[in-house]
């Protein structure tokens, strides 16, 4: 049985107390005294002695459940303990300089101030004193433009770094490439791995196309998706295709294949050919980047071909547990991973109700086989996306359904042009043609998923916690198992119900979304809400909105160009309806605009372009455009962003994005109307802005300062609360306040408590 019977069931209550105990020690404050965990593995070891012993029923599950949460504890609360110590020692370096010497494990991707990568820490230090960091760590170069002369993977450097994050998730930010000191070139496994990625791109030459397969190669084959494109990462993404750029059971199953296939055909005996597979393997997962959707991969074959050279059989179901069980007692962090919990979720759903389903669709086997395992896969998946990466992407069932007859060529030609860059340049040309062909047509069937990408609201810690007892349930055999999977399935199918039908609430307030840095403010409208920007994040706005009850908006407003205004907003069209985006009609010929409109295009979002002395209708209500004027003069950007006044139940919003005080006088000179009983203060209350006399001609109620907590100019200016406070204006800040709105009350405009 390939969930697993009679024989299983010790395997499953030891993973099962393993994974609850190190998922109890992560939420942990108190980790005990030392002599605790060595307790816990006294009692783990004894526990494990007494099950062994010929029983049956209830006191076999208890000792089994027993041993696992005895030493899933130790090893739990032993990281625990660490990471709780170096937070310690951490919190007492806030803002000091150390001297970091580390290895480059990773390829740079863009971060918001710079470049990242994951570094491997060997020495740190602070005045001359040793600091003991995690060994894992993330390392970000700030610096404006293209840094260039970065340390590739596998570089040894020195660098003076600041410490920033958590014990958990450290971030060392180097201030300029300036501070960084390559000490060594790569050397041993990623040196192979860097001249391979040398190799692919070589024999790709100057032909674009082959350099784009080259660059999708390395990812497919080696795990190095820093070399796709971010907007090539994001189009596999939206086309619910993203795992196959982790190396993962696929890319494994071909090496494995592959090598199984030659033994065989050089006349080795079945037994040599599973030793050479079964050395293969764990090399190849360590050449891909030893991902956990790689070692997960790698120790299944180990497990299963390890059981098969002793003379034992092994079901897929213990493979599986074995696994997980290895993997949580080396790093118990990892029950929170996302990577780790959606590669062991997905192989162990899909090894329980993958043959089951296959036997009860009609048709040929294959046909029946195409069709279960992308289904039970998605339905697997979906909960683990939601909570994690806040993304729900209907039409990934029918385009992984359509993609599966491609995979394995395209895989096997990114290996192919991989292996044979070293040796035959030709060859691996040709094999990166052939992979342009292959990958565009992989991502033709995920045009269907591309449609729409959901932005989910966050799950509850009970929503949780019922998921994670039905998933249980589901990957067990028998009844139970036929229960828990109707039970997941229905808590999938009340969530999106749920999602999809709950109402906006808000009708009544002005609310400025709490983003990290930046304006994103939503106003109520009669039918669906406004947006007016979007916030600096990609993701925020979107989430925010999610779980704002938001499944809709009637329009967008966007203000100017600035990242801090605009980062949020391809998102939220990707993930919303929106009916219409309105902009500056000098945005569309920007290049920092160029997203954002071929956001709108994919959607079918109008863009309506906004001048001085525009009426737009939103239902009932209607925003009247203030500024810029249709031949906007050439000064900064800010004082080019949009000024306009929308209606509102109540009274009137003036948006006023970052103006500066030029273009107040300007407005006030030219008698533009500005009343109205709720204001967003301009240019985030800086204080060159908000003069004395625009605030009397506004006459507001209550003013917003879109003012967020990370933002870098350290707004509000105290001048610019001051003016508000003489004209006896109440104001609200994120950055002071986090949520805040003005609120209608049916009598006056008020600030949220």
């Amino acid at each position: 049985m390939t969930g697993g019977g009679s024989a299983l069931r010790p395997l499953w209550w030891l993973t099962t107390g393993i994974v609850v105990a190190a998922a109890g020690a992560l939420l942990a404050v108190y980790t005990g005294p030392a002599w605790l965990r060595w307790l816990l593995l006294i009692l783990g070891v004894a526990s494990v002695w007494a099950a062994l012993k010929p029983r049956r029923g209830r006191k076999a599950t208890v000792l089994w459940l027993a041993a696992g949460v005895a030493v899933g504890g130790f090893s739990a609360l032993s990281h625990q303990t660490a990471a709780i110590d170096t937070a310690r020692r951490l919190s007492a370096l806030d803002n000091a300089a150390l001297r970091v010497q580390a290895t480059v494990m990773t390829g740079w991707t863009k971060a918001h101030w710079g470049r990242r990568a994951h570094v491997a820490v060997s020495r740190a230090s602070h005045r001359g004193h040793d600091v003991a960091l995690p060994r894992s760590c993330t390392l970000e170069i700030r610096g404006g433009g293209a840094l260039t002369g970065l340390p590739t993977p596998g570089s040894t450097f020195d660098a003076l770094a600041l410490v920033r994050g958590t014990a958990r998730r450290l971030v060392l930010v180097v201030a300029s490439r300036r501070l960084l000191h390559i000490e060594a070139p790569p050397h041993g496994l990623h040196r192979m791995r860097q001249q391979l990625v040398q190799a692919l791109l070589g024999a790709a030459g100057t032909n674009v196309i082959r350099i784009r397969s080259a660059e999708l190669a390395a990812a497919l084959a080696l795990g190095r998706r820093d070399m796709v494109p971010a907007e090539r990462r994001d189009l596999w993404r939206r086309s619910g295709l993203s795992h196959l750029l982790a190396v993962s059971g696929l890319h494994v199953g071909l090496v494995a294949g592959a090598v199984w296939l030659i033994a065989i055909m050089c006349g080795a005996t079945p037994t040599t050919g599973r030793l050479l597979v079964l050395t293969a393997v764990p090399a190849y997962a360590l050449l891909a980047g030893a991902s956990p959707s790689a070692l997960r991969a790698s120790l299944m074959v180990i497990a299963y071909l390890g059981a098969r050279v002793a003379g034992r059989a092994i079901v897929p179901m213990a493979a599986v547990l074995l696994t997980a069980v290895v993997m949580v007692l080396a790093a118990p962090d990892l029950v929170a991973d996302a990577g780790f919990q959606l590669t062991i979720g997905i192989t162990a759903a899909l090894v329980r109700w993958v043959p089951p389903l296959v036997d009860r669709l009609p048709g040929p086997r294959w046909l029946a086989g195409a069709i279960a395992v992308p289904l039970v896969a998605q339905v697997a998946a979906a909960p683990i996306l939601a909570w994690h990466f806040r993304t729900a992407i209907p039409g990934a069932v029918l385009s992984n359904m359509l993609a599966p007859l491609l995979l394995t060529p395209t895989l096997a030609l990114a290996l192919i042009a991989t292996l044979a860059g070293l040796v035959w340049p030709a060859l691996a040309g040709l094999a990166l043609s052939a992979l342009h062909l292959c990958s565009t047509a992989v991502l033709a069937c995920g045009a269907v998923a591309r449609s729409r990408l959901i932005t989910t609201p966050s799950p509850s810690a009970a929503i949780v916690v019922i998921l994670a007892v039905a998933a249980f349930a589901a990957l067990r055999p028998g009844r139970l198992g036929r229960v828990g999977a109707a039970a997941w399935l229905a808590l999938l199918l009340i969530g999106a119900g749920w999602w999809g039908l709950r109402p906006f609430q808000p009708h009544n307030q002005v609310s400025l979304l709490p983003v990290a840095d930046g304006l994103a403010a939503l106003l109520p409208t009669d039918s669906a809400p406004l947006l007016v920007d979007g916030g600096r994040w990609h993701l925020q706005a979107a989430e925010l909105l999610a779980d704002s009850g938001v499944s809709r908006l009637q329009l967008v407003l966007a203000s100017h160009t600035d990242q801090d205004h605009i980062g949020g907003l391809e998102r939220v069209l990707d993930t919303f309806p929106v009916d219409n985006l309105a902009l500056p009609a000098w945005m569309r010929s920007s290049d920092n605009a160029v997203p954002l409109l071929r956001a709108a295009r994919r959607h079918g979002t109008r863009v309506v372009p906004l001048v001085r002395g525009l009426v737009l209708a939103a239902g009932r209500d209607r925003i009247e455009v203030l500024w810029p004027p249709a031949r906007v003069p050439t000064v900064a950007e800010n004082d080019r962003s949009l000024v306009a006044r929308v209606d509102v139940e109540g009274g009137r919003v003036l948006v006023t994005s970052d103006i500066s005080a030029a273009v107040e006088r300007t407005l006030l000179s030219s008698s533009s109307p500005l009343a109205a009983d709720v204001l967003i203060v301009p240019h985030h209350g800086s204080s060159r802005s908000s003069s004395q006399a625009f605030l009397k001609a506004v006459a507001p109620q209550v003013a917003l300062v879109p003012a967020a907590p990370l933002n870098t100019h350290h707004h509000p200016s105290p001048q610019t609360l001051r003016r508000l406070t003489a004209l006896h204006i109440p104001f609200r800040f994120p950055a002071r306040d986090g949520w805040c709105a003005a609120v209608w009350d049916r009598r006056r405009w008020r600030p949220s408590p």
